[in-house]
């Protein structure tokens, strides 16, 4: 899926998919009572700065066809941002916005752009590691650098946003610059790329099961 995809799904919504009389598939119908609950739900978290509760009860939210909000998009971004998911609360701010635009939102997307960029790393597992040369000193991008090292040690990957700065990716010396060329390193080894492979097709087979 692309990313203006993403966007425009988060920002609208996807009709709910039109089945014909005669098919044996489940029709996929808003389930907006959950939506009710779930959106109190993640209200009740924000006040409490519950951000993973908020998290998934958004993921949730976004699970039960019903077309999110502002304020929906606004409590993700904000979830986001507090486990360094720069990415993901971009894309939310974006969504919000579309809904209803807003100055706040607007200069909290300046801010992003003026000192993140995007940067995909990817690697074999447990053979390399992130470090940033010097930490960021603000909590924000202290997190967004911690969310990419998580990724990396966790599967080696990591496709988001870094702050501005200069980090190590293994052997491999990285500058990030905001407004620039994005940065894109993938140093995978084939046999890791088969194995990849393996495990996609040994899934999409139990899906069609």
């Amino acid at each position: 899926m692309t990313i203006a995809l993403l966007l425009v799904q988060l920002a609208f919504g996807d009709d709910p998919p039109v089945r014909s009389p005669t098919s044996t598939s489940a029709v996929l119908l808003p389930d907006r009572a959950e939506y009710q609950r779930l959106s109190e739900e993640i209200e009740k978290l924000v006040t409490k700065n519950a951000w993973v509760g908020v998290e998934n009860a958004y993921l949730a939210l976004l699970a039960t066809l019903v077309q999110p909000t502002a304020p929906d998009h606004l409590s993700g971004a904000h979830a986001a941002r507090a486990l360094g998911d720069v990415l993901s609360a971009r894309t939310r701010l974006i969504a919000a916005n579309a809904l209803r635009e807003d100055r706040a939102v607007l200069d909290w997307l300046f801010d992003i752009d003026s000192n993140y960029n995007r940067v995909y790393l990817a690697c074999d597992p447990n053979t390399r590691t992130l470090d940033a040369v010097a930490m960021p000193f603000d909590p924000n991008q202290k997190r967004a650098v911690e969310f990419a090292q998580a990724g990396i040690a966790a599967s080696g990957l990591f496709d988001g946003f870094l702050p501005a700065g200069d980090y190590q990716f293994g052997d491999m010396r990285i500058k990030v610059e905001p407004r620039v060329q994005s940065v894109s390193i993938d140093v995978r080894s084939i046999a890791w790329m088969r194995e990849l492979e393996r495990r996609a097709k040994k899934e999409e087979k139990h899906k069609d099961k």
